[in-house]
């Protein structure tokens, strides 16, 4: 995994996931000599790590998960591609595409989506409150909520550092978290726990319904280690919780591809090894012929 990669304000191709589908399509970029970069997060495939033994992808009989993805990221390194450890949190459609993570945004004439399926479901609320007080980024939009009550629902650990960042700025922070084992947080902090009824507000966020009370706020981020991708890319076409693609993995927006598990069943490995590197020729073909 690289952290010290220095970041360009433009490529030719970025591939959003480090998971199979996105190892595959960077490969294929790095043989077809595209200025591209691979982007994910700090344990790329835990899905395949976890997997007790790989039984049908051709050519590895008798392998565990974990060592078919120790085999994918040598090969990566073999190929001397690097992983650039930045959530992206926002992809604005282009040619040229402007991806935005936390703090840093960089354009890219085309774009593969290998983002995996989410793991958990869209809040009651959450689509239609969506940029009128809720977020997915507390560092990026705390300043917004300057003395403002705000809360923060995280399905993970990396969410009590955004949360005791908020807690210097806003005048009251309630944290709600959707794991087990919290750690540390700002004595400031006000930890609630319960169900999540529904996120409510007219113009923007008003309260959270739980199921044991309600709790008035100014502002909602909602912290997961996968953000839904159609929450990443306003416009993208969807069915049933899975990115809409053609046989090119082309999406309903031009120089936008997808791959892997985000464009839905079966879950296979082999299926995402296979897509990644058909949306990585698509692209580099939309790529090649921009160039004409």
């Amino acid at each position: 995994m690289s952290d010290d990669i220095q970041l360009k304000s433009h490529y030719e191709l970025a591939i959003v996931g480090c998971g199979p589908a996105g190892m595959s399509a960077a490969l294929n970029a790095k043989i077809r000599n595209k200025d591209f970069i691979l982007l994910g997060g700090d344990f790329c495939s835990p899905k395949l790590a976890k997997a007790p033994h790989v039984d049908n992808y051709l050519g590895f009989s008798n392998i565990t998960g974990e060592e078919l993805r120790q085999n994918f990221l040598k090969h990566l390194e073999d190929m001397e591609i690097p992983i650039v450890p930045l959530k992206i949190l926002n992809v604005y459609p282009g040619p040229p595409f402007t991806l935005m993570g936390a703090n840093e945004s960089f354009t890219a004439d085309a774009v593969i989506l290998a983002t995996g399926v989410s793991p958990t479901k869209l809040l009651p609320g959450e689509t239609e409150l969506l940029g009128r007080g809720v977020g997915y980024c507390a560092t990026c939009d705390g300043p917004l909520y300057k003395g403002k009550k705000v809360a923060i629902i995280s399905y993970s650990k990396e969410g009590e550092g955004e949360a005791n960042y908020m807690a210097e700025i806003c005048s009251e922070v309630i944290y709600i978290p959707f794991y087990k084992d919290v750690g540390h947080l700002d004595p400031r902090i006000i930890q609630k726990k319960g169900r999540l009824k529904e996120i409510t507000g007219g113009m923007k966020v008003e309260k959270l319904v739980l199921d044991n009370e309600e709790i008035p706020v100014d502002g909602l981020f909602i912290l997961r280690e996968t953000l839904p991708a159609e929450q990443i890319v306003p416009g993208l076409e969807m069915d049933k919780g899975a990115i809409l693609v053609n046989r090119d993995l082309a999406t309903n927006i031009p120089g936008l591809y997808a791959a892997g598990d985000c464009i839905g069943q079966p879950y296979q490995l082999n299926k995402a090894v296979g897509e990644g590197g058909i949306a990585s020729l698509s692209a580099i073909k939309f790529i090649d012929e921009m160039k004409k």
